[in-house]
């Protein structure tokens, strides 16, 4: 779901594109809030020792909404560093009418395939209450995220499964300069949509102009 292509509906900064409501940048702002929560959770989990633990580990994180929180890692020692990190952030609504076991399948058969790609340092998943999903993956450099692209199952996963499965997908790409202890807050780039409701789905891309970062 990566590509862009020529019919992609651009928008502007506050632009909600029309008969697509969930390109408000309202929801954008509770997926960035979210985020920062899970980012919390990573933080959580590199404080665990998990020394005997197989990779990649997995670990339940506490959560103050008390949702279903999951956070893998891949490569603890490049999160403990300094360097500025690739954020993608993924939100969808699932289709009510199907069986969404494929989905929890694949994402387990791509957790396995993290090692393969060494720029994926940790993924994350946190349940809402209406049964949907948010999913966080941060990486170094933030170009890992094109190895990414070259996986078979993940490709299968964008191309096949999400217009199967869901509705409607935001798919957030930032960044988190200085790394996980810097400080400092995540600096949206680019929100990309998806909407699945006809024989071709819908495209829609929000560029974010620069904006100055504290020091």
């Amino acid at each position: 779901m990566d590509g862009v292509t020529d019919d992609v509906v651009p928008l502007g900064p506050a632009e909600v594109a029309p008969g697509h409501p969930f390109t408000d940048p309202a929801h954008t702002d509770e997926d960035m809030a979210t985020l920062r929560e899970m980012l919390d959770g990573v933080r959580w989990a590199l404080k665990q020792d998990a020394r005997d633990a197989l990779r990649p580990v997995v670990l339940r994180a506490p959560d103050r909404h008390g949702r279903q929180h999951r956070v893998v890692l891949a490569h603890e020692a490049r999160l403990r560093g300094g360097d500025e990190l690739g954020v993608v952030g993924f939100f969808a609504l699932r289709r009510t009418d199907r069986d969404c076991s494929p989905l929890t399948a694949m994402d387990d058969e791509l957790i396995l395939e993290f090692p393969r790609y060494p720029g994926i340092l940790s993924y994350s998943s946190v349940e809402f209450a209406d049964g949907n999903w948010g999913n966080l993956i941060l990486l170094h450099p933030p170009e890992a995220k094109d190895d990414w692209r070259t996986s078979e199952r993940h490709a299968y996963a964008a191309s096949e499964l999400a217009p199967r499965y869901y509705t409607v997908v935001r798919l957030h790409n930032a960044r988190l300069p200085g790394g996980l202890w810097s400080g400092r807050d995540l600096v949206l780039v680019r929100t990309k949509y998806y909407a699945f409701h006809g024989p071709a789905p819908w495209r829609g891309e929000r560029e974010l102009p620069p904006r100055p970062e504290a020091p």
